[in-house]
């Protein structure tokens, strides 16, 4: 939960999961928790990855929260939630890894975001 539906270019949101089985496919999904006191119909977000052997990776999501109509995406009343299924991922080794947040919308502080997660579901093998 981000303080007052507030979220800093400052403050990070880390989120760490141990990885056993390389050969699997994992779904990753991002989940929004958002008020419509969010001022922009979408939010930009930096990942930082850092990988068991301490690399790191970086990457920049875009994510559409309101439709071009200016209505939200998420279900709910006033806080509204939605779940965006981002990509198929496959690990490169077995460990802890690490996955740190920050908002990319240029601005100090955005208002409006209640919440970030992320969720990793294990799909079945696929033989390539």
């Amino acid at each position: 939960m981000l303080e007052n539906e507030n979220w800093s270019m400052h403050d990070p949101i880390t989120f760490a999961f141990d990885i056993a089985d390389t050969s699997a496919l994992y779904q990753f999904g991002m989940h929004f928790r958002y008020t419509d006191t969010f001022p922009w119909q979408d939010l930009f977000l930096f990942m930082q990855t850092t990988l068991p052997d301490g690399r790191l990776s970086q990457d920049t999501l875009h994510c559409f929260l309101f439709g071009p109509d200016g209505k939200p995406l998420g279900k709910g009343h006033r806080v509204k939630e939605l779940e965006i299924g981002y990509s198929l991922l496959r690990f490169p080794m077995p460990g802890h890894y690490s996955l740190r947040f920050t908002q990319g919308m240029r601005a100090e502080k955005i208002r409006g975001i209640a919440s970030i997660g992320i969720s990793l579901k294990k799909t079945e093998s696929v033989t390539q």
